[in-house]
């Protein structure tokens, strides 16, 4: 009887944490990103560059 009941309780154990992964991974391929679409652009992408004047206040 001991054995049935440990076997019992093991895997109701495994089958929860295998239950609770195969929920975990759902939840992240539902939410995961697709693909980019490849950027066509016309115009060039502006850039940030530093310039010779600055802020600082002195």
């Amino acid at each position: 009887m001991p054995l049935i009941l440990c076997f019992t309780v093991l895997a109701s154990v495994g089958f929860g944490v295998l239950a609770a992964y195969a929920t975990v991974f759902a939840i992240l391929a539902a939410f995961r990103p697709g693909r980019p679409e490849p950027v066509v652009s016309a115009r060039p992408r502006l850039v940030l560059v530093p310039t010779q004047t600055h802020a600082s206040g002195d």
